[in-house]
């Protein structure tokens, strides 16, 4: 909830994982249900296979993938990591003590009430 469009920084602690797709037809399967639910972007927040804003050249910056029923999410990144403010190499002040990646937390628990 609230989170679609959000650009959020993200620790990523890995370079060798990736999505692989079989092949170009399930790409697009899941590309046009809307299961692509993470992806790297740029500076310029344009979708990058580009190191070092895709650290695995991930095709289409895809990062997350979610189910058809949308009750499970893979991602790579690590954003457990850095849901506080505080575990953030910067960060503006107007987060104060929560990261903007708390509320995806927060959702998956009202999901589940």
């Amino acid at each position: 909830m609230d989170m679609e469009g959000s650009v959020i920084p993200v620790a990523v602690s890995h370079g060798e994982g990736r999505v692989k797709f079989y092949d170009d037809s399930q790409f697009n399967q899941i590309s046009s249900s809307d299961g692509i639910s993470l992806r790297f972007v740029d500076h310029s927040m344009k979708i990058t296979e580009k190191y070092p804003f895709n650290p695995n050249g991930s095709k289409s910056g895809v990062t997350g993938v979610t189910s058809l029923d949308g009750r499970a999410n893979i991602m790579m990144p690590h954003p457990e990591r850095v849901f506080r403010s505080i575990t953030n190499s910067w960060h503006p002040k107007e987060w104060r003590e929560d990261g903007p990646w708390l509320k995806m937390f927060r959702n998956a628990r009202c999901y589940i009430n």
